[in-house]
């Protein structure tokens, strides 16, 4: 019996853990795109879905490690700017929505071909711990920020739940014992859940008139079309995405102190396209591994494949069952913010560490330097800003990770090269 509720517990755990990602998507994305509350609500039951299905996916034919395979935040933000930009052009949303299928189905297919190609295994070397090390660095950074943001969105009242989930996870985190410390995550949102409920802030949605499950549908925003700006702007950010499966990867091995053989970051890649693909017939938000699921194995030291697989099965219940999804989805977002500056402050130490693996100097100071003051400043870049820019390259620009990857890139194999450092590499 013990064993079934710790079961339970480990994967209520996991699922609890990535909401404060995934409830914001839809709220997020949804208004940007023009979507009605109806198709909000459509939207938030397939992210849940295909989450769970990439999930297992990656488990069974991916990367094989407990690392959530879910919307992610460079592929949404580039569908808000897509829609803003559209907006100001005069292009229906609805036909913004249909263009960004079809890129997304382009963008899963180009993933699945340099995943099947070996990509990742031939340019490895490109990535020395200096580069992953910017990279989850800035993860972190850029998950923080998104956990500021909801930690203070909802109003003083919120605020403060949303402080008191926070404390309660770290008291746990560091002081419980036994299925306290391992749900550490769980107690925390639920206080924070019950408090919300209790003063008013929050509300259990009513179930009248809800149909209790609803199977996906294939393109529910309409036939696939193409835009050349879009799917230009979408195919280049899928590219640049490519660091952050591996930043993912390379935080999972420091998180677990287990190594990975090279073809699983090509298998890894394979099926974030297989999970793309789908996001594009689904009416979805691209994927990819999330890193902060490595924060939660850092925190907890859990490992178990049972729990993580039970999670995937929840998220696509949730998916299936409007009734369960909008149950979940009901948690404030202040509280699921908490989380999110839990698992950010994991990733930028597990960052820092791969910083400090190799040696410093003048040109270790301004690769890291240069790399971290290039993410950082456009992440305080206002959003006004990218309006200026073209849509194809804002959608990739915007983003602190991708821009500071690639600053610590040419820094470390093109402008600072050290001589013969392609034969070490090989």
């Amino acid at each position: 019996m013990q064993g079934r509720t710790s079961l339970g517990l480990y994967a209520l755990q996991w699922v609890v853990f990535h909401l404060g990602v995934m409830v914001s998507v839809p709220v997020i994305v949804g208004p940007a795109l023009g979507m009605n509350t109806l198709e909000i609500a459509r939207l938030s039951q397939t992210i849940f879905f295909l989450t769970g299905l990439a999930s297992l996916l990656q488990v069974k034919f991916g990367h094989g490690v407990l690392l959530v395979e879910g919307p992610a935040a460079p592929w949404w933000v580039a569908y808000v700017l897509l829609g803003g930009m559209a907006a100001e052009m005069g292009r229906p949303p609805a036909l913004v929505r249909t263009d960004i299928g079809g890129a997304m189905m382009a963008v899963g297919l180009i993933f699945t071909l340099m995943g099947w190609a070996r990509l990742i295994t031939r340019w490895r070397f490109f990535f020395t711990p200096r580069i992953t090390g910017v990279l989850l660095t800035l993860l972190g950074l850029q998950m923080g920020g998104v956990g500021v943001r909801g930690l203070v969105g909802g109003g003083t009242k919120l605020f403060i739940i949303g402080l008191l989930t926070l404390l309660t996870v770290i008291y746990l985190a560091l002081k419980g014992r036994g299925i306290l410390k391992q749900g550490a995550f769980v107690a925390g949102v639920a206080l924070g859940w019950l408090l919300s409920l209790v003063t008013g802030s929050s509300f259990i949605p009513p179930v009248k008139d809800v149909a209790l499950m609803s199977l996906p549908s294939l393109f529910p925003w309409g036939p696939p079309t193409f835009d050349w700006g879009t799917l230009f702007s979408l195919v280049l950010l899928g590219i640049l995405l490519v660091p952050n499966v591996i930043g993912s990867l390379s935080a999972w091995e420091a998180a677990a102190g287990d190594g990975l053989p090279a073809n699983k970051y090509d298998r890894a890649l394979a099926a974030s396209g297989a999970a793309n693909l789908l996001s594009g017939v689904g009416g979805g938000v691209g994927t990819i591994p999330f890193a902060i699921s490595a924060g939660l194995v850092s925190v907890t030291g859990n490992t178990e494949k049972r729990p993580f697989i039970l999670a995937c099965i929840l998220f696509m219940a949730m998916g299936l069952f409007p009734p369960l999804g909008g149950l979940i989805g009901s948690i404030p977002q202040p509280v699921a913010a908490a989380v999110l500056l839990v698992s950010g402050s994991s990733l930028v130490e597990i960052g820092l560490k791969d910083l400090l693996r190799e040696e410093g100097g003048l040109r270790g100071t301004f690769i890291i330097g240069l790399s971290l003051l290039s993410g950082v400043g456009v992440m305080l870049l206002p959003a006004s800003y990218w309006a200026r820019v073209p849509a194809w390259a804002a959608g990739a620009l915007s983003n602190a990770v991708i821009v500071g990857t690639l600053a610590g890139i040419l820094l470390e194999h093109v402008v600072l090269r050290e001589k013969g450092e392609r034969s070490r590499a090989t």
